[in-house]
């Protein structure tokens, strides 16, 4: 095999790897929180995308080619998946798909503004695409828990029409922070 058919092959193994990595590490954090173990095999995958980058570009270099054009997919891909993971556009795009089936469980749901406490309802293990531990009737509004948290903390989604409210801190639900989805609905973390 010729030293160019060899960069060639190792060049788009690079970017079939780096595709698949930057895919898993998308999917890790279109949860309210992220998945860490899902992370981590997306950043591992993302680490050997870059050696086979790196050998792709010396091999590359050695074939008398300074420049290619394929150097650049690579910070391209970097670049669109860090864009993506800042402005949440996974957890976003997941959670629209996700959103219909949401909205038919709130619907079954007992009235929740009577509630003064948490009062644990029962919900579907899996709502759209996510899977719920558990769900809460909280004042004007319910609280699901998603089951991968956010690494050591509680995280899911909360149908606040209301909006958050300072009652909604007790002692197994510290320090909540929410950020809106749209439409009452809201993605939180929590501390336990």
């Amino acid at each position: 095999m010729s030293l160019a058919a060899t960069t060639r092959g190792v060049v788009w193994a690079a970017h079939a790897v780096g595709g698949c990595g930057a895919l898993i590490l998308l999917w890790a954090f279109s949860v309210p929180g992220f998945s860490v173990i899902v992370a981590l095999i997306g950043l591992t995958v993302l680490a050997l995308a870059a050696v086979l980058w790196t050998v792709g570009a010396q091999l590359s270099h050695r074939a008398g080619r300074t420049w290619p054009w394929w150097l650049l997919v690579a910070p391209v891909m970097a670049a669109v998946t860090l864009a993506l993971l800042v402005t949440r556009a996974p957890l976003h795009s997941r959670w629209e798909l996700s959103r219909g089936a949401f909205e038919t469980v709130v619907a079954r749901l007992p009235e929740s503004t009577a509630a003064t406490r948490f009062d644990r309802v029962e919900a579907p293990a899996r709502i759209g695409s996510y899977r719920i531990t558990t769900a809460y009737l909280v004042p004007g509004g319910v609280i699901f828990y998603e089951r991968n948290g956010a690494f050591f903390n509680d995280a899911g989604f909360a149908y606040l029409p209301g909006g958050p409210s300072p009652s909604l801190h007790n002692g197994s639900f510290e320090s909540p922070m929410f950020w809106p989805l749209g439409g009452g609905w809201y993605g939180w973390t929590a501390s336990w």
